[in-house]
């Protein structure tokens, strides 16, 4: 996953140099922090593996917190100490990929919104098309079979409804995660970048002039609804760290499954089909991984080498003999 990351993010640190982009993007660092000492005292292995992996990571005490994040300086008795891992960046995800269609659009990429897949169609060891609900169908309905030269199967938590009936077991389910946005009221009282609450397991992030408060896993399948226990802890975590700092009467809510495996690791790579690809699982990180990614698997596709390794990424890291 780490290898995966760090060659993701330098993906968008070029993409961002090519295009000019900006998505309420900023380059300040994760501040994990804890609320009590033994919490910290706890992360030495957790460092050894990270400064493995060459990932930046410091160890600060409350006054290290205030520093990274000066809005928490009015509950300064509340944090133990954190980490501090200065190389993170942060951005808008949605503000991202509408600047990314409309790009593809001008390359003259075709994007075909709100159609139904019924399914995958494959025939001698290799995907044949996809078939989709025709768009303009009359009463009777109607279908359309798409070809091509390679097809990418990248839909979440939903990849294994399509991928099951080819005779492919995909380990991606989806686990509820919740969010809320809202506005900042003090620029002074909010956070700066993306805080993570270690005791709470709930993520603060600063996007422009709104702050996302993201949190909890939850197994139910596909139930998409908000439960309102769920919702109290973001904004009790949020009020805790930040009280004033935001406009809590124009708070939205969100919730949305996140494709997990059982590794953690995203899928992404071949299939056990010729011209069938998969990019599916990357459970909470799906933007921070999202370029390379992409990047890897068209390189797959075209038959180039990709710049890292796939050992450990792909499907069959699943298959037992």
């Amino acid at each position: 996953m780490q290898r995966l990351a760090v060659y993701s993010r330098d993906c968008f640190i070029r993409m961002r140099a090519d295009t000019g982009w900006r998505y309420d993007d900023a380059q300040r660092g994760t501040l994990l922090f804890f609320r009590d000492a033994h919490g910290l005292a706890s992360v030495d292995s957790d460092l050894d593996v990270l400064r493995s992996f060459g990932v930046r990571v410091d160890v600060v005490d409350a006054a290290g917190c205030v520093a990274a994040e000066p809005g928490l300086a009015p509950v300064r008795a509340k944090i133990a100490g954190g980490l501090h891992m200065p190389d993170d960046e942060t951005g808008d995800c949605l503000k991202f990929c509408n600047l990314l269609h409309e790009r593809l659009v001008a390359m003259g990429v075709r994007f075909r919104f709100g159609t139904r897949i019924e399914a995958l169609e494959a025939e001698g060891g290799s995907l044949r098309g996809v078939r989709v609900a025709r768009a303009l169908a009359g009463p009777g309905g109607g279908t359309e079979r798409l070809t091509a030269d390679a097809t990418l199967l990248a839909l979440g938590s939903y990849s294994p409804l399509l991928a099951r009936p080819l005779g492919i077991e995909l380990p991606v389910y989806p686990v509820k995660g919740y969010s809320l946005t809202v506005p900042v009221r003090d620029a002074a009282r909010a956070p700066v970048s993306s805080i993570v609450d270690e005791d709470y397991k709930v993520a603060l992030t600063r996007l422009g002039s709104r702050i996302r408060v993201a949190g909890t896993a939850e197994v139910g399948g596909f139930d998409g609804s908000l439960r309102p226990g769920r919702l109290e802890t973001l904004q009790h975590v949020l009020a805790d760290l930040f009280p004033g700092g935001f406009a809590r009467e124009e708070m939205s809510f969100w919730t949305g499954m996140r494709p997990m495996t059982p590794d953690g690791t995203p899928i992404v790579g071949r299939s056990p089909l010729r011209s069938l690809y998969l990019n599916t699982g990357h459970g909470t990180f799906g933007w921070t991984m999202s370029l390379g990614s992409g990047r890897l698997v068209a390189d797959l596709i075209h038959g180039r080498p990709p710049a890292i390794d796939v050992d450990g990424l792909e499907l069959s890291r699943y298959r037992t003999e």
